[in-house]
């Protein structure tokens, strides 16, 4: 069982994912998959160990862990996030977050242009 999920660890997103259109990350290290229409933007995580995002705020952000861990401090409060956990973001509030493992993650949020989608 243990190669089994060292394998799910290290692959990545089927094809039909990774034809998505990518997104914009100021970041190195994270690969993210775009999907999106009118009213929201879905986008599909990659981010390689030790990825580390400073404060910021946005729109409200909704998530599940598909593989790996994250953690999130929101507004100094730190909780960590496994595999098959789901996670909210207030939207303007002030966070951070870290991965300590490579980790994908399915997130969303109500805003059609939160992340820009490289063309």
């Amino acid at each position: 069982m243990e190669s089994t999920r060292s394998e799910l660890i290290n692959s990545t997103f089927p094809p039909e994912i990774q034809s998505l259109p990518k997104v914009e990350i100021p970041v190195d290290g994270v690969t993210g998959y775009c999907l999106q229409n009118k009213d929201r933007q879905v986008v599909f995580f990659r981010f390689d160990e030790g990825v580390t995002f400073p404060d910021h705020s946005h729109c409200e952000q909704l998530g599940m862990v598909v593989e790996g861990e994250m953690i999130i401090e929101i507004e100094g409060q730190s909780n960590l996030y496994q595999t098959g956990d789901t996670y909210r973001v207030p939207g303007g509030v002030k966070h951070r977050a870290s991965f300590t493992r490579p980790t994908t993650l399915i997130d969303m949020s109500e805003a059609p242009d939160r992340y820009p989608v490289l063309r």
